[in-house]
């Protein structure tokens, strides 16, 4: 590999961790934002059950897809506990 390759390959990836980076930013700040637009919605008991329910019936659809179930996983078990 030249100098010049090894410079391109650096570069590249110094980029790429950038770019990863700044969308972890972005990920933390929305599901700071949308775990309080949810909290904000358990105004009572059967409110959040339903609303749970909701999003497990979009989990099982986006598992059935294969893809973005991890998020929404985590982001339901950080609902669960908040009481209204």
């Amino acid at each position: 590999m030249t100098d010049e390759e090894r410079q391109l390959l650096e570069n590249t990836a110094r980029s790429l961790l950038r770019v990863i980076a700044q969308q972890n930013d972005a990920v933390a700040g929305m599901e700071a934002a949308l775990l309080e637009v949810y909290r904000a919605q358990f105004s009572t008991d059967n409110r959040k059950q339903e609303t749970l329910a909701r999003l497990q019936l979009s989990l099982k659809i986006l598992e059935a897809e294969g893809h973005g179930a991890d998020f929404l996983r985590e982001f339901i078990r950080k609902l669960e506990p908040w009481k209204p």
